[in-house]
Order: C-alpha cells, then sequence, then structure tokens
C-alpha cells in the first residue's frame, strides 16, 4: 500500500512537471519578435519637382528628295553625314535621252515660231484665212509646252539640296536605275534639333504650346539645355496609349546628334503630377489574391494592410492615385515577413 502511494505521487509529480513545462513552452511559441520594417511616409513622395520623361533626339525640319523623271544615276556627288547647302548639286542622271528630247521640242519650237512669223504678216495684211491662222497660233503654243516640258524634263535629271543640312537616309548609287519620287536621301537639318517624349493620354492636354522644359543629354556628360514644346500629335500610340510630344531645341554647335538618349523634366503645375500625386517604389506595391493592388503600412507598431489604386509608371516609382494619403507611413522592405497585426520595429 505503501508502495503504491509513493509511485502515485512520483506520477503526478511528473505530470504537474510536464504540464508546467508544456505551458512555459507554448507561451515561448506564441509571442513572436517584432519584425523590422523600412518604412517611407508617404509626405516625402510626392512629386514636387515636376515630371520626367525619356525623351529621343530627333531630326528637325528637312526635306526628302528624288528625282521627278526615270532614269540611270550617272553620279552621286554626296555621303550620308555630309553638310551640304540649299541649292547644291547632290546626284544626277544620264540625260542623254532627255538631252535629245530637248533638242528636238526646241527645233520644233523654232519652225512653229518661223512660220508665225511668216504668216502674221499674211495676216496683217488681211491675206490670210481666220482659220490658218488660228491653226498657226496654237501649232506655236504646243511647240512652246512642249519645248517648256522637255527643258523641265532635262532639269529633272539633277536633284539639288532643297535646305542647308545633313545628307542622311542616302538609297543611291551610281549606275543604279531609279524610278520617280522615289526617295533618293534626305536633307537634315540639325541647327534646331527636336527631342520627342511619349506623355499618357490623361496629361497630353495639359501641356500648353511654348511650355518650357530643362533636357539632360547623357551622351554629352549628362548636359543641360533647354527645349520648347512646338509640336503635340494629336493621335494616340495604338499599342502604349500615349501621345508624342516634340520640344525645339537649339543645337547651333552641331552637338546634338538625332538618336541621342535624353531626359526631359517637365514643371510640376504642367501634368496631372502637380495635383499632390504620390509615387511609391515598385516593390513596395503588391497584388493579393484577388488581383488588387495593396500596401503595408506601419499603424502604430503593427503592419497593417492598405488596398490602394495604381496609376502610371514614372522614372520615380508607381504612382499612387487612390487610398493614402499624407501622414500614412509605407512599409518599402520586409513585407514578406508581415500580416494584418504583424509587430512591427521601423527602422
Amino acid at each position: 500500500m505503501k508502495t503504491a502511494k509513493i509511485v502515485f505521487l512520483f506520477a503526478t509529480g511528473m505530470a504537474l512537471t510536464a504540464s508546467t513545462s508544456c505551458g512555459f513552452k507554448k507561451e515561448k511559441e506564441t509571442v513572436a519578435p517584432p519584425v523590422k520594417v523600412t518604412v517611407l511616409p508617404v509626405s516625402d513622395v510626392n512629386i514636387a519637382s515636376g515630371r520626367n520623361f525619356s525623351g529621343t533626339v530627333v531630326p528637325g525640319d528637312g526635306a526628302e528628295v528624288s528625282f521627278p523623271v526615270p532614269g540611270t544615276v550617272k553620279a552621286v556627288y554626296v555621303t550620308n553625314g555630309q553638310k551640304v547647302h540649299k541649292g547644291q548639286l547632290l546626284a544626277e542622271l544620264n540625260d542623254g535621252t532627255l538631252q535629245n528630247n530637248y533638242n528636238i521640242a526646241q527645233a520644233a519650237l523654232a519652225e512653229a515660231q518661223d512660220a508665225y512669223n511668216r504668216f502674221e504678216k499674211l495676216h496683217n495684211a488681211k491675206a490670210l484665212a481666220d482659220m490658218k491662222w488660228v491653226e498657226v497660233q496654237n501649232a506655236l503654243k504646243t511647240a512652246q509646252n512642249s519645248a517648256e516640258v522637255a527643258r523641265r524634263a532635262l532639269g529633272d535629271a539633277k536633284i539639288y539640296a532643297p535646305v542647308s543640312g545633313i545628307v542622311s537616309d542616302k538609297t543611291i548609287e551610281g549606275g543604279q536605275n531609279v524610278l520617280p519620287a522615289i526617295p533618293a536621301m534626305k536633307i537634315v537639318a540639325l541647327n534646331n534639333v527636336k527631342v520627342a517624349i511619349s506623355v499618357p493620354e490623361n496629361e497630353i492636354s495639359a501641356l500648353p504650346d511654348g511650355l518650357k522644359a530643362n533636357i539632360t543629354v547623357e551622351a554629352l556628360d549628362n548636359s543641360r539645355i533647354s527645349g520648347t514644346l512646338t509640336e503635340k500629335n494629336v493621335v494616340a500610340d495604338p499599342l502604349t496609349r500615349t501621345y508624342t510630344a516634340k520640344f525645339t531645341v537649339d543645337n547651333s554647335n552641331g552637338r546634338l546628334l538625332p538618336g541621342m538618349l535624353c531626359t526631359v523634366a517637365l514643371p510640376v503645375d504642367t501634368t496631372t503630377a502637380a495635383t499632390a500625386t504620390i509615387v511609391l517604389p515598385p516593390q513596395s506595391v503588391l497584388l493579393s489574391a484577388d488581383n488588387r493592388n495593396f500596401v503595408w503600412l506601419a499603424s502604430g507598431s503593427k503592419a497593417e494592410q492598405r488596398f490602394v489604386t495604381v496609376g502610371d509608371i514614372t522614372a520615380e516609382g508607381i504612382v499612387i492615385s487612390q487610398g493614402l494619403a499624407a501622414g500614412d507611413s509605407v512599409i518599402i522592405a520586409g513585407m514578406p515577413k508581415v500580416s494584418n497585426g504583424t509587430p512591427i520595429i521601423a527602422q
């Protein structure tokens, strides 16, 4: 009997010890340490300096040139990248046939003119029928027109620079057969080039003509120049739904070349960015299981999920159009470790 009592007391003590031990262990498992996160106050991410766009230098005023008549290229006197002045001879066709046609037309004109002079005397002396006189006059006009056409065709065998600029996109070579109106080359004016940007459809109407922009050119050691808005497309790109806007830039020194990349900074009060736009780092905006965008907020010492509406993606980050306000603190690092109510420590 005494032995059974001892066994009972030992078992009871072991059970209490186990129960106490499990209780302490369970309590340690439920108390999780706060998660360290990085927080960004919303007031710090409002755009205050304007909107930046990626731009590309494009040629300014210029013109395509082509032969108005068919033929074989006799010679090309310029190369791509060469500077030319207005009226400079660029290329010419073999004009043997055109020259012969011109000579024939001139001979026909001389004959018609001679006949006109002789019959004019008879007409003045009232010795020529009116019908014959009309015939002579018409023959002279026809010869004059034919000679003018032949003269123009002979002149069309040569093309001249319509403006001063740089030769670009030359497609012809000596000995090549060409057709009328097919571009032979372009003459690009580089004294005034343009910088083209793509503007979202909800911002294009806010850009006034004559708007000034600060332009940074990466290829020229990030040099800064000024540009003036002179052109806006009225039809959006069907894929990107953006509109092309072009800023004219002085390039009298010839440093800017078509194709150079640059950054175009627009004043804040000319776009929708002026209306307290909030921009967050891309990694801080997440997608829920039901395809809604959300962010994690630091609400006191705990994490809180907040659904938001996103707008454009800019060089600064993702625009938040709804869901946040000044005073909110957004978690921008450490988000995978938090859920609603998770204790956090902001760094």
